[in-house]
This record gives structure tokens, sequence and C-alpha cells, in this order.
């Protein structure tokens, strides 16, 4: 009797902590276009890197309470695009407001070469 209330106890916390770890979604969302857009507009057409060959950058940042936002990273190879997208949109204000308070957002940007 004393195993049998052990292993229903067993089953019971595994059984929980597997349905509450399994309804957790903390992966980045896609951007919608009219915030992309935003984003884009933001960095510019235009940034002066010397690169030899095209690449991408994945830019991960959410949005705070004040509708303004905030850089999380960049996964470049190039370390001065790294800088210069920390410098151009960190903090900077948002006219777009469907966003979500403090949700991780993800947009790939792609570098040519010059």
């Amino acid at each position: 009797m004393r195993n049998l209330k052990s292993i229903i106890a067993i089953l019971a916390i595994s059984i929980a902590t597997t349905f509450s770890t399994s309804a957790i979604d903390n992966g980045p969302k896609k951007v919608t276009q009219k915030l992309r857009t935003e984003i884009v507009s933001m960095l510019g057409n235009t940034v002066k890197l010397d690169i030899n060959s095209s690449s991408t950058a994945e830019i991960s940042f959410m949005v705070n309470n004040k509708n303004e936002l905030v850089v999380v990273s960049v996964d470049s190879k190039v370390s001065e695009f790294q800088s210069i997208v920390k410098t151009k949109l960190n903090y900077k204000k948002l006219n777009f407001k469907g966003a979500k308070k403090g949700e991780i957002y993800r947009v790939t940007v792609k570098l040519k070469a010059s």
C-alpha cells in the first residue's frame, strides 16, 4: 500500500511537470510586415560596411512598456553591424501599436557585399 501511494505521487508530479513545461512558449516570434518596415526604415537602406560576401543577420528584440525597442541580441558574423544595430534601434520609440509588451521578436536582415 505504501509503494502504491509513492508510485501515484511520482506519476502525479511527473504529469504535472510535463504539462506545465509544454504549455510555455518562450520562443521568439516573427514580426508583422508593418513592424518590419518600421524597423528597416530606422536602420536605413544603406549602412556602410566593408564585407566581401553577402550574409544575413538576425535581430532579436522586445518592446518595453514605453513602446520602445530593446535590442536583445544581434546574430551576425559582422561585429560592426551589431554595434550599428544597437546604436540605431536600442530604445527608439515605435509608431507601431500592435506589438505585445515584453515579448521577444525576431527579424532577419540581409547584408549585401559592397
